[in-house]
């Protein structure tokens, strides 16, 4: 008796895609993958989102003004696959550490059509190159689920952190 073999489904095919450096006309562009993040994680009250999408356009963009976030979009000829950002978070001082900021990746998303090609390795490697470029030893990030291979597959490592919440909120902050 012969065994059928299950047909795959289809992913499209590696998409040929270019990494650049986020403009301020593209700030429209982290929002909505900001948001998609946001939704893929569970947030779903569309008030919240809206809200949040208001008052991040407007902290990305002083932040960008300013030096202090840059971020990238990857694109196939007109299309938008992925990105991500990276912002300079101020820290305390610490011995062994003469900076008193520290890069933060955050807002990373790719398109859902687009998961799995390579698109958030594109940026996590123009994060990392940036990173260098600049003399930062180390970059930092909360990985959902769905990223932590990726960032295991660049040699991120697992730390341990810690919350308590004072007071319960509807946003997870």
């Amino acid at each position: 008796m012969a065994t059928r073999k299950k047909k795959r489904a289809k992913k499209p095919r590696r998409p040929a895609f270019t990494v650049r450096k986020a403009m301020l006309k593209d700030i429209p562009i982290l929002v909505h993958q900001r948001r998609a993040m946001w939704r893929d994680l569970g947030a779903r009250e569309q008030r919240e989102l809206d809200r949040a999408d208001e008052v991040y356009a407007g902290w990305a963009r002083s932040r960008m003004k300013s030096g202090t976030l840059v971020g990238w979009v990857a694109e196939s000829e007109d299309k938008v696959l992925g990105g991500g950002c990276v912002w300079l978070q101020p820290v305390q001082p610490r011995p062994g550490y003469k900076l008193m900021i520290q890069p933060y990746l955050l807002s990373m998303y790719t398109e859902p059509r687009y998961r799995g090609l390579g698109v958030a390795s594109g940026v996590v490697e123009k994060a990392l190159d940036w990173c260098r470029s600049k003399g930062f030893h180390q970059l930092r990030l909360h990985a959902s689920e769905m990223g932590r291979k990726v960032y295991l597959k660049h040699g991120f490592q697992r730390t341990w952190e810690m919350r308590r919440r004072i007071k319960k909120l509807r946003e997870d902050s």
